[in-house]
């Protein structure tokens, strides 16, 4: 009996270790299907192999949002390397009135859509405040996160240049 219970703890010793190690594992992107204002789609499985991606999950009411947008447009020739793609919730034409008061349409760069109500993305990342900011390496990998305190486009830049 004692030799089935050591032996018992220390299969559950193992599986908590295994459990442990594919919850720290890089997360890959999520397979997202996005909507973008024109009603094309961007999908993970079309971006670019061999880039760095940075995914942003906004809302376009929330104003931190628009105060970083503002930032990275003003700073994009330092993501020339960089694929980025800004996910939303919201309706279609929500998302086109964004766009078209940002201006992110001249920046072919820019990948902008709404997952709508499948939260495939928010899921995947544990999204609960805006903007959220997930780095992947040229792998797809998933290097770092921001989610309260967004970090400025200089360091986002920095982050990116060697991934």
């Amino acid at each position: 009996m004692k030799k089935y219970l050591t032996l018992m703890l220390l299969f559950l010793l193992a599986a908590g270790m295994q459990a442990q190690l594919v919850n720290n594992a890089p997360k890959a992107l999520p397979a997202f299907d996005l909507t973008q204002a024109d009603g094309s789609h961007i999908r993970a499985s079309s971006l670019k192999p061999g880039q760095p991606v940075m995914l942003v999950y906004f809302d376009p009411d929330c104003d931190h949002c628009s105060i970083f947008t503002k930032a990275l447009l003003k700073d994009i020739h330092l993501f020339s390397h960089v694929q980025i793609v800004m996910v939303t919730y919201v309706p279609e034409e929500s998302l086109r009135n964004y766009i078209n008061q940002t201006g992110l349409q001249r920046y072919p760069q820019i990948k902008a859509g709404t997952e709508g109500a499948n939260f495939i993305v928010r899921y995947h990342y544990n999204v609960v405040q805006f903007p959220y900011i997930a780095l992947h390496d040229r792998y797809g990998r998933l290097v770092i996160t921001y989610e309260s305190e967004v970090p400025t486009i200089e360091t986002l830049a920095a982050k990116l240049k060697n991934m």
